[in-house]
């Protein structure tokens, strides 16, 4: 995933509520992802062997094609989720012993235990992009070790293992505390990958004006939100 520099720092609490709003409003479509999903969603993206262009991701977080009210919408929605974006790429670069996934938590029996269905299915979404790319670890018995309890939670095969295992559902809290060093452990794993196929790159990258523009809309750049008086 490349990054984007145009952006003011890290996401407020304030606006990743926004942002999970939005996505869960009616806006979006049914299969538009909530803020976890996001946050899995990207976490893989960063840490993936190849860079994918926003046109190939941005679309699926909002479940359809976008019909935005206004440009003004638009840039602030994509804003919001480039930056959050450059926040998991920068954090897993400079601090990855810190990283901590974004969790929904519910209370049970006066206890918070932390949702990490959500964040799972969004790091596999993430992977289903490239599968071809994630292969080589997949078909590694390192590999399955690694991607052990993202795809537990995060594929229905993985949740039929819940449900005919007790013994791996009480293990639930373990789990959770285990994918920040799952997705250290992924990172370094794809690093040689990365830095071989690594290239000399803009500082600053930008969409060009005849490519596809990356909300998704299906439109030139320069026909969407690169012009200055179209909206869709």
């Amino acid at each position: 995933m490349t990054a984007f520099q145009e952006t003011p720092g890290p996401l407020s609490d304030e606006e990743l509520e926004e942002l999970d709003q939005f996505l869960m409003s009616d806006a979006t479509g049914e299969e538009a992802m909530d803020i976890s999903m996001l946050d899995g969603f990207l976490t893989a993206l960063a840490i993936a062997p190849n860079n994918l262009p926003p046109s190939k991701w941005m679309p699926v977080i909002w479940g359809r094609e976008m019909v935005w009210e206004s440009q003004q919408q638009a840039g602030r929605m994509m804003g919001y989720v480039f930056r959050h974006a450059n926040e998991i790429l920068f954090h897993l670069r400079e601090e990855p012993e810190t990283f901590e996934p974004l969790l929904y938590e519910r209370e049970h029996e006066g206890k918070t235990v932390p949702i990490i269905d959500e964040w799972c299915i969004g790091f596999v979404k993430g992977m289903g992009l490239d599968e071809p790319g994630w292969r080589p670890m997949m078909d590694t018995e390192e590999g399955d070790d690694m991607l052990y309890p993202i795809l537990l939670y995060g594929t229905e095969s993985g949740w039929d293992e819940l449900r005919d295992n007790p013994l791996l559902a009480d293990r639930h809290e373990e789990f959770a505390a285990a994918l920040g060093d799952c997705v250290m452990a992924i990172q370094e794993w794809w690093l040689p990958t990365r830095k071989a196929k690594s290239t000399i790159r803009r500082e600053e990258p930008k969409v060009g004006r005849n490519a596809p523009c990356p909300c998704g809309s299906g439109k030139k750049f320069k026909q969407c939100c690169g012009g200055q008086k179209t909206l869709h």
